[in-house]
């Protein structure tokens, strides 16, 4: 019986792998940056005695899509967004560590989708006070999800390594009531 639903079900998946319009896996590798909305500066003391007049957002992604159907993909992929904050030789800097598992969903206007997934991630931060000491804390492990639209020129195009472009929105719990908010512009290529 294990035999003929398995097979059952491989059968299904060499069809759905068969039809669709790229290879059944594909990855994404991309360059990021955004606008990070703190939920509650308060929560970290030093974050409020530290005045910064230079600031560089930018990150990194890596996804790996799982392609069934031409209208619906899975993906499971990393992301870092870093948050440099600097004047003379203080700093406060926090990277945002993030792993998504979620669905693009293909409406049918060329490379155009939509995605929902949960992301399970973190943050560091990273101060140094005007006084000279330095604290590194780590907030806690957040389940939180991500929204997304994007074009991906390769999803109708017969060549495979063409761009992608797109935005997030990330909502992540940081521990005693607290979320993030980041609004995230990337851009990246399809291998």
């Amino acid at each position: 019986m294990k035999k003929i639903t398995l097979s059952i079900l491989l059968s299904i998946f060499l069809c759905f792998a068969a039809s669709a319009q790229e290879d059944l896996l594909t990855m994404n590798l991309g360059i990021s940056s955004g606008i990070p909305f703190y939920g509650d500066q308060n929560q970290n003391l030093f974050a409020t005695q530290i005045e910064t007049d230079k600031r560089v957002i930018v990150g990194t992604f890596l996804n790996a899509n799982l392609n069934l159907i031409k209208q619906v993909s899975f993906y499971i992929g990393a992301e870092l967004l870093t948050d440099f904050n600097w004047k003379d030789y203080s700093y406060k800097h926090f990277l945002h560590t993030g792993f998504p598992l979620g669905i693009k969903v293909y409406p049918g206007l060329g490379g155009l989708n939509l995605g929902l997934a949960y992301e399970l991630g973190f943050r560091s931060d990273f101060y140094q006070l005007p006084n000279g000491s330095s604290v590194n804390n780590s907030m806690a492990w957040g389940n939180g999800f991500k929204l997304h639209i994007e074009y991906n020129f390769a999803h109708t195009s017969k060549i495979k390594k063409l761009p992608i472009i797109g935005c997030s929105w990330n909502l992540m719990p940081r521990g005693n009531y607290s979320y993030d908010n980041l609004l995230v512009f990337y851009l990246g290529l399809n291998f």
